[in-house]
Protein backbone atom coordinates (compact mmCIF):
# COMPACT_ATOMS: atom_id res chain seq x y z
CA UNK A 1 0.00 0.00 0.00
CA UNK A 2 1.07 3.81 -0.97
CA UNK A 3 1.96 5.73 1.96
CA UNK A 4 1.54 9.04 0.15
CA UNK A 5 -2.13 9.29 -1.45
CA UNK A 6 -3.02 10.47 -4.83
CA UNK A 7 -1.28 13.69 -6.23
CA UNK A 8 -5.01 14.68 -7.20
CA UNK A 9 -6.48 13.99 -3.76
CA UNK A 10 -3.70 16.08 -2.47
CA UNK A 11 -4.22 18.75 -5.14
CA UNK A 12 -8.17 18.94 -3.84
CA UNK A 13 -7.13 19.13 0.01
CA UNK A 14 -4.96 22.01 -1.17
CA UNK A 15 -8.28 23.47 -3.30
CA UNK A 16 -10.46 23.17 -0.14
CA UNK A 17 -7.92 25.15 2.30
CA UNK A 18 -7.92 27.61 0.15
CA UNK A 19 -12.10 27.81 -0.85
CA UNK A 20 -11.93 27.67 2.78
CA UNK A 21 -9.91 31.50 2.93
CA UNK A 22 -11.94 32.37 0.61
CA UNK A 23 -14.81 31.61 2.36
CA UNK A 24 -13.70 33.18 5.17
CA UNK A 25 -13.32 36.50 3.58
CA UNK A 26 -16.63 37.22 1.61
CA UNK A 27 -18.78 35.85 4.26
CA UNK A 28 -20.29 37.58 7.40
CA UNK A 29 -18.06 36.19 10.34
CA UNK A 30 -20.35 34.54 11.85
CA UNK A 31 -21.64 32.58 8.69
CA UNK A 32 -17.73 31.96 7.62
CA UNK A 33 -17.24 30.27 10.98
CA UNK A 34 -20.28 28.14 9.94
CA UNK A 35 -19.32 27.40 6.76
CA UNK A 36 -15.67 26.57 7.49
CA UNK A 37 -16.83 24.20 10.39
CA UNK A 38 -18.61 21.99 7.48
CA UNK A 39 -16.56 22.06 5.35
CA UNK A 40 -13.50 20.96 7.53
CA UNK A 41 -15.99 18.09 9.17
CA UNK A 42 -17.10 17.02 5.59
CA UNK A 43 -13.77 16.80 4.50
CA UNK A 44 -12.56 15.20 7.50
CA UNK A 45 -15.29 12.51 6.91
CA UNK A 46 -14.82 11.57 3.41
CA UNK A 47 -10.87 11.02 3.90
CA UNK A 48 -11.19 8.98 7.00
CA UNK A 49 -13.91 6.93 5.49
CA UNK A 50 -12.14 6.28 2.24
CA UNK A 51 -8.61 6.52 2.73
CA UNK A 52 -6.52 4.63 4.85
CA UNK A 53 -5.84 6.09 8.38
CA UNK A 54 -2.19 7.10 7.37
CA UNK A 55 -2.89 9.28 4.44
CA UNK A 56 -5.79 10.31 6.29
CA UNK A 57 -3.85 11.62 8.85
CA UNK A 58 -1.12 13.33 6.15
CA UNK A 59 -3.47 14.80 4.10
CA UNK A 60 -5.51 16.60 7.22
CA UNK A 61 -1.93 18.19 8.13
CA UNK A 62 -1.27 18.70 4.46
CA UNK A 63 -4.84 20.20 4.67
CA UNK A 64 -4.12 22.54 8.01
CA UNK A 65 -0.80 23.85 6.73
CA UNK A 66 -2.17 24.96 3.44
CA UNK A 67 -5.35 26.68 4.95
CA UNK A 68 -2.67 28.57 7.70
CA UNK A 69 -0.37 29.71 4.69
CA UNK A 70 -3.17 30.69 2.75
CA UNK A 71 -4.59 32.59 5.07
CA UNK A 72 -1.87 35.14 5.07
CA UNK A 73 -2.41 35.95 1.13
CA UNK A 74 -6.11 35.71 1.35
CA UNK A 75 -7.51 37.60 4.27
CA UNK A 76 -10.63 40.06 5.55
CA UNK A 77 -8.02 42.72 6.63
CA UNK A 78 -6.90 43.07 3.05
CA UNK A 79 -9.87 42.61 1.75
CA UNK A 80 -11.33 45.89 3.80
CA UNK A 81 -8.19 47.76 3.68
CA UNK A 82 -8.64 47.50 -0.19
CA UNK A 83 -12.07 48.77 -0.56
CA UNK A 84 -11.08 51.54 2.30
CA UNK A 85 -8.42 52.85 -0.35
CA UNK A 86 -10.68 52.76 -3.12
CA UNK A 87 -13.20 54.55 -0.99
CA UNK A 88 -10.43 57.18 0.09
CA UNK A 89 -9.25 57.92 -3.48
CA UNK A 90 -12.49 58.60 -4.94
CA UNK A 91 -13.00 61.22 -1.82
CA UNK A 92 -9.25 63.35 -2.12
CA UNK A 93 -7.20 65.04 -4.81
CA UNK A 94 -5.28 61.58 -6.53
CA UNK A 95 -1.76 61.26 -8.67
CA UNK A 96 -1.72 57.55 -10.44
CA UNK A 97 2.17 57.43 -10.33
CA UNK A 98 1.80 55.55 -13.73
CA UNK A 99 3.82 52.00 -14.12
CA UNK A 100 4.43 50.08 -17.48
CA UNK A 101 3.60 47.13 -17.37
CA UNK A 102 5.98 44.18 -19.37
CA UNK A 103 5.04 40.34 -19.21
CA UNK A 104 9.02 39.47 -19.14
CA UNK A 105 9.76 40.92 -15.45
CA UNK A 106 7.28 38.21 -14.40
CA UNK A 107 8.47 35.77 -16.50
CA UNK A 108 12.07 36.26 -14.84
CA UNK A 109 10.82 36.12 -11.03
CA UNK A 110 8.38 32.70 -12.38
CA UNK A 111 11.73 31.23 -13.83
CA UNK A 112 13.87 32.27 -10.85
CA UNK A 113 11.26 29.98 -8.80
CA UNK A 114 11.24 27.59 -11.56
CA UNK A 115 14.84 27.01 -11.15
CA UNK A 116 15.39 26.99 -7.40
CA UNK A 117 12.46 24.60 -7.23
CA UNK A 118 13.77 21.96 -10.18
CA UNK A 119 15.24 19.71 -8.23
CA UNK A 120 12.71 18.79 -5.75
CA UNK A 121 10.28 18.18 -8.18
CA UNK A 122 12.27 16.55 -9.71
CA UNK A 123 12.79 14.28 -6.85
CA UNK A 124 8.95 13.85 -6.51
CA UNK A 125 8.48 12.45 -9.41
CA UNK A 126 11.04 10.60 -9.47
CA UNK A 127 12.35 8.90 -6.00
CA UNK A 128 10.50 5.76 -5.06
CA UNK A 129 8.17 5.55 -2.07
CA UNK A 130 10.48 4.85 0.43
CA UNK A 131 11.38 8.46 0.37
CA UNK A 132 7.93 9.09 1.38
CA UNK A 133 8.78 11.39 4.51
CA UNK A 134 11.10 13.65 2.12
CA UNK A 135 8.44 14.05 -0.07
CA UNK A 136 5.72 14.78 1.84
CA UNK A 137 8.63 17.67 2.66
CA UNK A 138 8.33 18.27 -0.62
CA UNK A 139 4.71 18.71 -0.80
CA UNK A 140 5.03 21.59 2.27
CA UNK A 141 7.58 23.11 0.82
CA UNK A 142 5.95 23.73 -2.81
CA UNK A 143 2.68 25.12 -0.90
CA UNK A 144 4.58 27.78 0.40
CA UNK A 145 6.17 27.91 -3.15
CA UNK A 146 2.91 28.97 -4.98
CA UNK A 147 1.80 31.18 -2.76
CA UNK A 148 4.97 33.48 -3.14
CA UNK A 149 4.37 32.63 -6.71
CA UNK A 150 0.84 33.99 -6.75
CA UNK A 151 1.38 36.78 -4.55
CA UNK A 152 3.63 37.67 -6.90
CA UNK A 153 1.51 37.64 -10.03
CA UNK A 154 -1.42 39.27 -7.75
CA UNK A 155 1.28 42.20 -7.52
CA UNK A 156 2.25 42.37 -11.12
CA UNK A 157 -1.50 42.13 -12.59
CA UNK A 158 -3.07 44.54 -9.81
CA UNK A 159 -0.83 46.97 -8.25
CA UNK A 160 -1.86 50.79 -8.61
CA UNK A 161 -0.14 53.30 -7.43
CA UNK A 162 -1.57 56.88 -6.25
CA UNK A 163 0.33 59.81 -4.78
CA UNK A 164 -1.52 62.05 -2.15
CA UNK A 165 -0.62 65.82 -2.48
CA UNK A 166 -2.82 67.16 0.15
CA UNK A 167 -2.61 64.17 2.66
CA UNK A 168 0.96 63.89 1.53
CA UNK A 169 0.19 60.31 1.24
CA UNK A 170 1.51 57.33 -0.94
CA UNK A 171 -1.21 54.03 -1.92
CA UNK A 172 -0.74 51.09 -2.96
CA UNK A 173 -3.61 49.26 -4.34
CA UNK A 174 -3.11 45.72 -4.64
CA UNK A 175 -5.25 42.26 -4.66
CA UNK A 176 -3.06 40.70 -1.76
CA UNK A 177 -0.34 43.71 -0.32
CA UNK A 178 -1.88 47.02 0.00
CA UNK A 179 -0.60 50.03 1.71
CA UNK A 180 -1.14 53.37 2.80
CA UNK A 181 2.03 55.28 3.39
CA UNK A 182 2.65 58.74 5.19
CA UNK A 183 5.19 60.52 3.78
CA UNK A 184 6.10 62.04 6.75
CA UNK A 185 7.73 58.34 7.21
CA UNK A 186 9.88 57.76 4.48
CA UNK A 187 13.26 56.83 5.78
CA UNK A 188 14.84 57.19 2.16
CA UNK A 189 14.66 57.44 -1.27
CA UNK A 190 17.09 56.62 -4.47
CA UNK A 191 16.75 55.53 -7.57
CA UNK A 192 17.96 52.29 -9.43
CA UNK A 193 19.03 51.76 -12.98
CA UNK A 194 16.75 48.05 -13.34
CA UNK A 195 15.27 46.26 -11.00
CA UNK A 196 17.79 43.68 -9.51
CA UNK A 197 16.39 40.22 -9.25
CA UNK A 198 18.87 38.53 -7.00
CA UNK A 199 18.00 41.08 -4.56
CA UNK A 200 14.00 41.46 -4.76
CA UNK A 201 13.24 37.74 -5.52
CA UNK A 202 12.18 36.14 -2.10
CA UNK A 203 14.18 33.11 -2.50
CA UNK A 204 17.07 35.04 -2.77
CA UNK A 205 17.24 37.23 -0.04
CA UNK A 206 17.55 37.29 3.74
CA UNK A 207 17.16 39.20 6.98
CA UNK A 208 15.41 42.11 4.94
CA UNK A 209 11.60 42.80 4.49
CA UNK A 210 10.53 44.17 0.98
CA UNK A 211 7.60 44.13 -1.31
CA UNK A 212 8.34 44.55 -4.60
CA UNK A 213 5.63 46.36 -7.07
CA UNK A 214 7.24 46.56 -10.11
CA UNK A 215 6.30 45.73 -12.87
CA UNK A 216 9.08 46.60 -16.32
CA UNK A 217 12.77 46.06 -16.37
CA UNK A 218 13.00 50.29 -16.34
CA UNK A 219 14.47 52.34 -13.70
CA UNK A 220 13.02 51.54 -10.34
CA UNK A 221 12.20 53.60 -7.07
CA UNK A 222 13.04 52.14 -3.83
CA UNK A 223 11.47 54.04 -1.16
CA UNK A 224 12.01 52.70 2.67
CA UNK A 225 9.39 53.13 5.43
CA UNK A 226 9.10 51.98 9.06
CA UNK A 227 9.69 48.36 8.97
CA UNK A 228 9.39 47.71 5.08
CA UNK A 229 11.52 48.71 2.24
CA UNK A 230 9.36 49.35 -1.26
CA UNK A 231 10.18 48.90 -5.00
CA UNK A 232 8.34 50.68 -7.71
CA UNK A 233 9.15 51.07 -11.53
CA UNK A 234 7.62 53.84 -12.24
CA UNK A 235 7.70 55.65 -16.04
CA UNK A 236 9.78 58.78 -14.75
CA UNK A 237 11.63 57.01 -11.84
CA UNK A 238 13.65 60.65 -11.71
CA UNK A 239 10.72 62.70 -11.24
CA UNK A 240 8.89 61.02 -8.60
CA UNK A 241 12.12 60.45 -6.82
CA UNK A 242 12.41 64.12 -7.30
CA UNK A 243 9.28 64.91 -5.95
CA UNK A 244 9.29 62.36 -2.63
CA UNK A 245 12.83 62.47 -1.88
CA UNK A 246 12.30 65.46 0.40
CA UNK A 247 9.83 63.72 2.42
CA UNK A 248 12.65 61.38 3.76
CA UNK A 249 14.60 61.82 6.88
CA UNK A 250 17.90 60.38 6.09
CA UNK A 251 20.14 61.92 3.94
CA UNK A 252 20.37 60.54 0.12
CA UNK A 253 23.96 59.13 0.30
CA UNK A 254 23.88 59.11 -3.18
CA UNK A 255 22.99 62.56 -3.85
CA UNK A 256 20.07 62.07 -6.02
CA UNK A 257 22.39 59.74 -8.34
CA UNK A 258 21.33 56.64 -10.06
CA UNK A 259 22.61 53.05 -8.83
CA UNK A 260 23.76 51.20 -11.69
CA UNK A 261 22.20 47.10 -11.39
CA UNK A 262 24.52 45.68 -13.54
CA UNK A 263 22.81 43.04 -16.38
CA UNK A 264 22.90 39.51 -15.16
CA UNK A 265 24.65 38.01 -17.67
CA UNK A 266 27.58 40.53 -15.75
CA UNK A 267 30.66 38.09 -14.33
CA UNK A 268 30.05 39.81 -11.07
CA UNK A 269 26.54 39.01 -11.41
CA UNK A 270 27.05 35.56 -12.47
CA UNK A 271 28.81 35.15 -9.26
CA UNK A 272 26.54 36.55 -6.94
CA UNK A 273 24.01 34.23 -9.01
CA UNK A 274 25.73 31.07 -7.76
CA UNK A 275 26.00 31.33 -4.22
CA UNK A 276 22.27 33.25 -4.03
CA UNK A 277 21.67 29.93 -5.95
CA UNK A 278 23.24 27.77 -3.49
CA UNK A 279 21.50 29.64 -0.59
CA UNK A 280 17.82 29.61 -2.17
CA UNK A 281 18.40 25.89 -3.27
CA UNK A 282 19.66 24.44 0.19
CA UNK A 283 18.38 27.20 2.85
CA UNK A 284 15.38 28.64 1.39
CA UNK A 285 14.73 25.03 -0.71
CA UNK A 286 15.67 21.46 -0.93
CA UNK A 287 16.29 21.28 -4.62
CA UNK A 288 20.56 21.15 -4.43
CA UNK A 289 20.18 17.82 -1.77
CA UNK A 290 16.48 16.48 -3.30
CA UNK A 291 18.05 16.51 -6.82
CA UNK A 292 21.67 15.44 -6.68
CA UNK A 293 19.39 12.29 -4.28
CA UNK A 294 17.41 11.40 -7.37
CA UNK A 295 20.44 11.47 -9.59
CA UNK A 296 22.05 9.37 -7.11
CA UNK A 297 18.78 6.74 -6.83
CA UNK A 298 18.72 7.19 -11.25
CA UNK A 299 22.19 5.77 -10.82
CA UNK A 300 21.32 3.09 -8.36
CA UNK A 301 24.13 4.05 -5.96
CA UNK A 302 24.42 1.71 -2.65
CA UNK A 303 23.58 3.46 0.54
CA UNK A 304 27.10 4.05 1.52
CA UNK A 305 27.65 6.19 -0.95
CA UNK A 306 24.52 8.10 -0.43
CA UNK A 307 25.57 8.14 3.60
CA UNK A 308 28.35 9.42 2.32
CA UNK A 309 26.94 12.11 -0.31
CA UNK A 310 25.06 13.60 2.68
CA UNK A 311 28.25 13.72 4.95
CA UNK A 312 30.43 15.18 2.57
CA UNK A 313 27.49 17.78 1.35
CA UNK A 314 26.92 18.68 5.33
CA UNK A 315 30.41 19.62 5.66
CA UNK A 316 30.83 21.68 2.48
CA UNK A 317 28.24 23.58 4.31
CA UNK A 318 30.34 24.63 7.32
CA UNK A 319 32.98 25.69 5.36
CA UNK A 320 30.65 27.71 3.37
CA UNK A 321 27.99 28.81 5.44
CA UNK A 322 29.59 32.63 5.84
CA UNK A 323 29.70 33.13 2.22
CA UNK A 324 26.74 32.06 1.60
CA UNK A 325 24.92 33.99 3.56
CA UNK A 326 27.16 36.97 3.08
CA UNK A 327 26.06 36.69 -0.56
CA UNK A 328 22.34 36.40 0.50
CA UNK A 329 21.88 39.47 2.24
CA UNK A 330 24.27 41.37 -0.47
CA UNK A 331 26.33 42.38 2.82
CA UNK A 332 28.67 44.98 2.64
CA UNK A 333 31.81 45.45 4.15
CA UNK A 334 32.59 48.58 6.98
CA UNK A 335 36.44 49.12 7.27
CA UNK A 336 36.06 52.41 8.94
CA UNK A 337 34.14 55.18 11.22
CA UNK A 338 32.90 55.05 14.87
CA UNK A 339 31.32 51.45 14.58
CA UNK A 340 33.89 50.10 13.00
CA UNK A 341 36.43 51.34 16.10
CA UNK A 342 33.99 49.72 18.63
CA UNK A 343 33.51 47.10 16.96
CA UNK A 344 37.39 46.42 16.83
CA UNK A 345 37.89 47.69 20.20
CA UNK A 346 35.27 44.51 21.23
CA UNK A 347 36.73 41.93 18.81
CA UNK A 348 40.68 42.37 20.65
CA UNK A 349 38.52 41.86 24.06
CA UNK A 350 36.80 38.73 22.56
CA UNK A 351 40.21 36.94 21.05
CA UNK A 352 38.30 37.10 17.39
CA UNK A 353 40.47 39.97 15.86
CA UNK A 354 40.34 39.00 12.19
CA UNK A 355 36.20 39.12 12.50
CA UNK A 356 34.84 41.02 9.44
CA UNK A 357 31.91 43.35 9.56
CA UNK A 358 29.00 43.92 7.20
CA UNK A 359 26.12 46.09 7.15
CA UNK A 360 22.47 44.69 5.15
CA UNK A 361 20.27 46.91 3.68
CA UNK A 362 17.25 45.92 5.67
CA UNK A 363 14.40 48.31 7.33
CA UNK A 364 14.75 45.43 10.17
CA UNK A 365 16.52 45.90 13.79
CA UNK A 366 18.77 42.20 13.30
CA UNK A 367 22.00 41.42 13.51
CA UNK A 368 23.48 37.82 12.87
CA UNK A 369 26.70 35.95 13.29
CA UNK A 370 28.05 33.58 10.57
CA UNK A 371 30.85 31.26 10.28
CA UNK A 372 31.30 28.07 11.86
CA UNK A 373 35.16 28.88 13.26
CA UNK A 374 36.79 31.81 14.77
CA UNK A 375 39.01 32.69 11.98
CA UNK A 376 36.30 32.97 9.25
CA UNK A 377 33.85 34.63 11.45
CA UNK A 378 31.66 37.50 10.49
CA UNK A 379 29.03 40.23 12.12
CA UNK A 380 26.25 41.18 9.64
CA UNK A 381 24.09 43.86 11.21
CA UNK A 382 21.36 45.71 8.98
CA UNK A 383 20.78 49.55 8.61
CA UNK A 384 18.32 49.76 10.51
CA UNK A 385 20.34 48.48 13.56
CA UNK A 386 23.27 50.87 13.27
CA UNK A 387 20.75 53.53 13.35
CA UNK A 388 20.44 52.58 17.18
CA UNK A 389 22.54 54.77 19.63
CA UNK A 390 26.28 53.58 19.81
CA UNK A 391 26.25 52.41 23.16
CA UNK A 392 23.31 49.99 21.70
CA UNK A 393 25.05 49.19 19.00
CA UNK A 394 28.22 48.29 20.60
CA UNK A 395 25.72 46.05 22.94
CA UNK A 396 24.44 43.91 20.09
CA UNK A 397 28.21 44.00 18.42
CA UNK A 398 29.40 42.32 21.73
CA UNK A 399 26.46 39.76 22.20
CA UNK A 400 27.54 38.53 18.20
CA UNK A 401 31.08 38.68 18.69
CA UNK A 402 30.29 35.99 21.85
CA UNK A 403 28.31 34.10 19.48
CA UNK A 404 31.68 33.90 17.31
CA UNK A 405 34.11 33.30 20.39
CA UNK A 406 32.12 30.36 21.56
CA UNK A 407 31.72 29.44 18.35
CA UNK A 408 27.56 28.90 18.64
CA UNK A 409 26.50 28.55 14.80
CA UNK A 410 28.71 25.10 15.16
CA UNK A 411 27.10 24.00 18.39
CA UNK A 412 23.71 24.77 16.69
CA UNK A 413 24.19 23.04 13.79
CA UNK A 414 26.55 19.66 15.50
CA UNK A 415 23.31 19.99 17.72
CA UNK A 416 21.07 19.19 14.82
CA UNK A 417 22.93 16.79 12.86
CA UNK A 418 23.21 15.09 16.30
CA UNK A 419 19.44 14.87 16.41
CA UNK A 420 19.31 13.61 12.87
CA UNK A 421 21.72 11.39 12.97
CA UNK A 422 20.19 9.60 16.32
CA UNK A 423 16.92 9.66 14.51
CA UNK A 424 18.12 7.82 11.40
CA UNK A 425 20.50 5.73 13.60
CA UNK A 426 17.61 4.14 15.28
CA UNK A 427 15.27 3.56 12.13
CA UNK A 428 18.02 1.51 11.15
CA UNK A 429 18.72 -0.36 14.12
CA UNK A 430 14.74 -1.15 14.55
CA UNK A 431 14.06 -1.14 11.29
CA UNK A 432 11.72 -4.05 11.33
CA UNK A 433 10.05 -3.07 14.30
CA UNK A 434 9.27 0.36 12.56
CA UNK A 435 8.13 -1.48 9.52
CA UNK A 436 5.77 -4.10 11.94
CA UNK A 437 4.40 -0.75 13.49
CA UNK A 438 3.14 0.65 10.25
CA UNK A 439 1.86 -2.28 8.46
CA UNK A 440 -0.17 -3.19 11.91
CA UNK A 441 -0.78 -0.11 13.82
CA UNK A 442 -0.28 2.91 11.30
CA UNK A 443 -2.55 5.51 13.88
CA UNK A 444 0.22 4.61 16.09
CA UNK A 445 2.95 5.37 13.48
CA UNK A 446 2.36 8.31 12.43
CA UNK A 447 1.78 9.66 16.39
CA UNK A 448 5.27 8.43 16.58
CA UNK A 449 6.76 10.51 13.45
CA UNK A 450 4.92 13.69 14.80
CA UNK A 451 5.93 13.42 18.37
CA UNK A 452 9.15 13.96 16.89
CA UNK A 453 8.06 16.54 14.83
CA UNK A 454 7.21 17.93 17.83
CA UNK A 455 10.36 17.65 19.92
CA UNK A 456 12.93 18.56 17.25
CA UNK A 457 12.06 22.17 17.06
CA UNK A 458 12.04 22.13 21.03
CA UNK A 459 15.38 20.71 21.02
CA UNK A 460 16.56 23.16 17.96
CA UNK A 461 15.06 26.06 20.72
CA UNK A 462 16.65 24.74 24.11
CA UNK A 463 20.18 24.91 22.39
CA UNK A 464 19.89 27.99 20.80
CA UNK A 465 18.50 29.54 23.74
CA UNK A 466 21.10 28.68 25.95
CA UNK A 467 23.85 30.05 23.19
CA UNK A 468 21.73 33.51 23.33
CA UNK A 469 21.26 34.09 26.84
CA UNK A 470 25.35 32.93 27.27
CA UNK A 471 26.16 35.29 24.74
CA UNK A 472 24.30 38.46 26.47
CA UNK A 473 26.20 37.49 29.63
CA UNK A 474 29.88 37.23 28.02
CA UNK A 475 29.44 40.07 25.05
CA UNK A 476 28.47 42.21 28.48
CA UNK A 477 32.00 41.70 30.18
CA UNK A 478 33.73 43.26 26.86
CA UNK A 479 31.29 46.61 27.87
CA UNK A 480 32.50 49.38 29.52
CA UNK A 481 28.93 49.00 31.16
CA UNK A 482 29.32 45.52 31.20
CA UNK A 483 25.47 43.91 32.15
CA UNK A 484 23.82 47.49 31.93
CA UNK A 485 24.96 48.60 29.01
CA UNK A 486 23.49 45.02 27.35
CA UNK A 487 20.28 45.43 28.68
CA UNK A 488 19.82 49.28 27.71
CA UNK A 489 21.02 47.82 24.33
CA UNK A 490 18.51 45.54 24.33
CA UNK A 491 15.36 47.86 25.51
CA UNK A 492 16.64 50.45 23.25
CA UNK A 493 16.09 47.24 20.32
CA UNK A 494 13.00 46.41 21.50
CA UNK A 495 11.75 49.60 21.73
CA UNK A 496 12.90 50.17 18.14
CA UNK A 497 11.29 47.08 17.11
CA UNK A 498 7.58 48.14 18.73
CA UNK A 499 7.56 51.55 17.05
CA UNK A 500 8.69 49.88 13.56
CA UNK A 501 5.92 47.27 14.28
CA UNK A 502 3.05 49.95 14.83
CA UNK A 503 3.58 51.69 11.88
CA UNK A 504 4.28 48.38 9.74
CA UNK A 505 0.52 47.68 11.08
CA UNK A 506 -1.09 50.61 10.98
CA UNK A 507 0.27 51.13 6.77
CA UNK A 508 -2.14 47.74 6.30
CA UNK A 509 -5.03 48.23 7.99
CA UNK A 510 -7.95 49.55 6.98
CA UNK A 511 -8.84 52.09 10.05
CA UNK A 512 -5.03 52.80 10.89
CA UNK A 513 -5.05 50.23 14.11
CA UNK A 514 -1.31 49.59 14.85
CA UNK A 515 -2.46 46.80 17.65
CA UNK A 516 -0.98 43.18 16.54
CA UNK A 517 -2.84 41.71 19.71
CA UNK A 518 0.46 41.16 21.68
CA UNK A 519 1.71 43.12 24.30
CA UNK A 520 4.95 44.76 23.81
CA UNK A 521 8.60 43.26 23.34
CA UNK A 522 9.15 44.96 26.59
CA UNK A 523 6.28 42.92 28.61
CA UNK A 524 5.21 39.88 30.06
CA UNK A 525 3.26 38.52 27.67
CA UNK A 526 -0.63 35.84 28.05
CA UNK A 527 0.99 32.25 28.81
CA UNK A 528 0.36 30.93 25.45
CA UNK A 529 3.07 33.50 23.35
CA UNK A 530 5.34 32.47 26.39
CA UNK A 531 5.10 28.69 26.14
CA UNK A 532 5.54 29.11 22.40
CA UNK A 533 8.50 31.87 22.98
CA UNK A 534 10.43 29.35 25.95
CA UNK A 535 10.04 26.11 24.10
CA UNK A 536 9.53 26.96 20.11
CA UNK A 537 11.94 30.24 19.45
CA UNK A 538 15.47 30.27 19.00
CA UNK A 539 15.93 33.17 21.18
CA UNK A 540 14.17 33.90 24.80
CA UNK A 541 11.45 36.72 25.03
CA UNK A 542 13.39 40.19 25.06
CA UNK A 543 11.72 41.14 28.25
CA UNK A 544 13.11 38.43 30.20
CA UNK A 545 16.44 38.67 28.79
CA UNK A 546 16.67 42.40 29.93
CA UNK A 547 15.06 41.45 33.16
CA UNK A 548 17.76 38.36 33.91
CA UNK A 549 20.81 41.29 32.86
CA UNK A 550 19.36 43.45 35.71
CA UNK A 551 19.09 40.53 37.97
CA UNK A 552 21.65 38.64 37.64
CA UNK A 553 25.47 39.14 37.65
CA UNK A 554 26.91 36.46 35.49
CA UNK A 555 26.14 33.43 33.38
CA UNK A 556 26.41 31.10 35.77
CA UNK A 557 23.34 32.79 37.74
CA UNK A 558 21.24 33.62 34.28
CA UNK A 559 21.53 29.96 33.56
CA UNK A 560 20.12 28.66 36.65
CA UNK A 561 17.19 31.22 36.58
CA UNK A 562 16.79 30.34 32.73
CA UNK A 563 16.11 26.77 32.94
CA UNK A 564 14.18 27.20 35.81
CA UNK A 565 12.03 29.89 34.37
CA UNK A 566 12.00 28.09 30.77
CA UNK A 567 9.61 25.90 32.59
CA UNK A 568 7.83 28.53 35.00
CA UNK A 569 7.25 31.18 32.53
CA UNK A 570 4.91 28.72 29.89
CA UNK A 571 2.71 28.31 32.13
CA UNK A 572 -0.84 29.68 33.11
CA UNK A 573 -0.39 32.23 35.57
Amino acid sequence: MNILPNNLVMISVVALAVIMNVVSVWLPKKAATAAKILLAAAALTGLFVRLPVGQAILLTAIGAHAYAAFSELIDRNKREMRMALRQKLQEVRAVEIVQRKDARRLAADVALTGLVSLGAVLFFGLAPETYAALKVFIVFMMISVSIQTIERAANFYSVRLYWLPEEEHLVVLSRFQPRDFPLRELKEASVWSSPDLLRLHPFFTFMSSHQDYTRSFGQVLKLSFPGETIYLSPDNAVHWHRLLAPFASASDRTGGKEKKVLPLWHPAVLKRLFWKGYYASTVKGVSAYTGLLAILLWLKAPAWAVGLFVLLWWGLNFYVSDRVLIAATDAEPITEGEIFERAQTIFRKAGIPHTRLFSVDSPDYNGFAVGMNIGRGAIMLTTATLQLPSPSVEAILAHEAAHIRKRDVLTNQLARFLFIGLLAGMAYLFFDQLKWLAENFKIAMFLLVYVFAFVFPMYLSFIAQWTEVRADFTGATWLSGGTAQMGQGLTELAAALDRDLEKSMAHRMADGRSSTGRASSLERDSWLWRFLEFQFMAHPPLYWRINSLARSGNWREARRRWLKDRFKESLPS
